[in-house]
């Protein structure tokens, strides 16, 4: 039997470094100790994301979070990008239960606006793309300064082929 390592009250490292492609393909997706300290940082500030939507909500409102630590053959594996946050542990794709992805992107934005949380990137996962469940991608940067991004990604048809973009600000 596997030991649950509980890395905050609501965040395990098992479900911060599930992966099914990693599953799927027999890969490693098991953190370092640097990255495991990354890990544990960003999973502090989705606790602060879950404390204030509970608040706001007034109802427990859990977060999912879809995938954070990614190896690099995961990664690659799951079509990232070579410099993705994920990499380091430094980024998470979650979504919260009873709220839309765009609800939860707005919610983290008066977050920060409040100053009660700040991310590097805030990008909310194609919403209204017919056959993508969209979702939120926080992003954080532990040891250099946060660039405070905030996008929405969209799939739009590029001499034709289909290809993500990335809009400024929560558009679409």
């Amino acid at each position: 039997m596997t030991e649950t390592v509980q890395i905050t009250q609501h965040f395990t490292l098992a479900e911060l470094t599930r992966s099914g492609i990693a599953a799927a393909r027999g890969l490693n997706n098991q953190p370092n100790d640097a990255q495991l300290t990354n890990i544990r940082s960003t999973a502090e500030r989705l606790e602060k994301i879950r404390a204030y939507l509970c608040q706001k909500y007034g109802r427990s409102v859990a977060i999912r979070v879809t995938s954070c630590f990614r190896s690099p053959a995961v990664n690659r594996a799951a079509g990232g990008s070579p410099t993705s946050a994920h990499l380091h542990g430094s980024a998470a794709d979650i979504r919260a239960a009873g709220l839309t992805s765009r609800q939860l992107a707005e919610d983290i934005m008066q977050m920060r606006n409040e100053g009660l949380i700040t991310f590097d990137q805030l990008i909310l996962e194609f919403p209204n793309t017919p056959g993508i469940n969209s979702w939120v991608h926080f992003g954080c940067r532990h040891h250099s300064a946060e660039r405070n991004q905030v996008k929405t990604s969209v799939k739009r048809r590029i001499g034709g082929r289909l290809q993500t973009i990335y809009l400024e600000g929560l558009t679409a």
